[in-house]
């Protein structure tokens, strides 16, 4: 009975384990090379550490495996474990282990420690610190965020879009109902001025110019070339209307007769039979668009 305990023992495998700095010195967070090496039987199973493992001291940066090589009887693994320390200790030591699993059961397998020492770089140390009075500041380069903007961008289209698709015909019949009462209301201003300079005058240029005021506005309002149209067919145009017919008659025997009499009120009230009918067909087309922009 007392010699099961041995048998046990005979039965595991040889293995011997190297754990090892590639150099004798290291400063504050440089990175140093610790090789894990393990000379074994073939049939040994050796798990080494993964990045889990405390290697304080250390911490681990990265670590680089190497396939296993079988030469004769034994097998050799090894790794190369990239470590850096920013610990002050003068020197620092590290040992590790590698795991055999063998027949169910987990057998730890230490290396000997192996250690390295800081390198100094400042000797002396003065209190209190003295600070840098003098900084020169260096330039840094704006940069455009061109992800950001891009994205804004086209956040705003979206937006712009959306509010132009719910309200974009709503927004266009506005427009000109605005358009519409300003040219209403600069015509009236200067169809009234050419009509008090053509009382005082008695001119044919004036009253030449108040008819051309009031074809070119019309043209505007009903978005037709009435600028060009004869008196016939202005009359026709809007539907033999007697009194633009009867005013433009009476303003084209001035005109084309060249005839100013002494009583121009004749002519006068034809003008303003004009201006009343241009004032009319402005609220005619105001309140159809108007219709329009509510039935959206």
């Amino acid at each position: 009975m007392w010699l099961l305990p041995f048998t046990g023992l005979a039965q595991i495998p040889t293995v011997k384990m190297q754990g090892f700095f590639l150099q004798d010195t290291v400063e504050i967070g440089q990175t140093v090379r610790y090789v894990l090496l393990s000379e074994h039987a073939p049939e040994a199973e050796l798990v080494f550490p993964d990045s889990s493992f405390n290697f304080s001291p250390f911490e681990l940066v990265r670590k680089e495996f190497f396939p296993t090589r079988t030469k004769g009887p034994n097998s050799v693994d090894s790794t190369i474990y990239l470590l850096r320390t920013f610990n002050l200790r003068p020197v620092q030591k590290l040992q590790m282990y590698a795991r055999l699993f063998l027949q169910g059961d987990t057998l730890q397998l230490n290396t000997l420690p192996d250690s390295v020492f800081l390198k100094q770089l400042v000797s002396i140390v003065t209190d209190p610190l003295p600070l840098q009075s003098n900084v020169t500041l260096q330039p840094v380069p704006e940069m455009f965020n061109y992800i950001y903007w891009g994205l804004g961008i086209t956040a705003g289209l979206v937006l712009i879009g959306g509010i132009w698709g719910l309200f974009g015909k709503r927004i266009i019949n506005r427009y000109k109902l605005y358009v519409l009462q300003k040219y209403q209301t600069q015509f009236q201003s200067r169809f009234l001025s050419a009509t008090e300079r053509f009382k005082r005058t008695r001119t044919l240029d004036q009253l030449e110019r108040g008819i051309t005021l009031w074809k070119n506005y019309l043209t505007k309002l009903e978005e037709q070339e009435i600028s060009s149209f004869t008196t016939k067919e202005i009359t026709t145009y809007f539907e033999e209307d007697e009194r633009v017919g009867n005013a433009l008659k009476v303003c084209d025997r001035a005109i084309y007769g060249n005839i100013i009499s002494d009583d121009i009120t004749e002519v006068t009230d034809a003008l303003h039979q004009l201006s009343e009918f241009a004032a009319l067909r402005f609220v005619i087309i105001r309140d159809s668009l108007r219709n329009v922009a509510n039935t959206l």
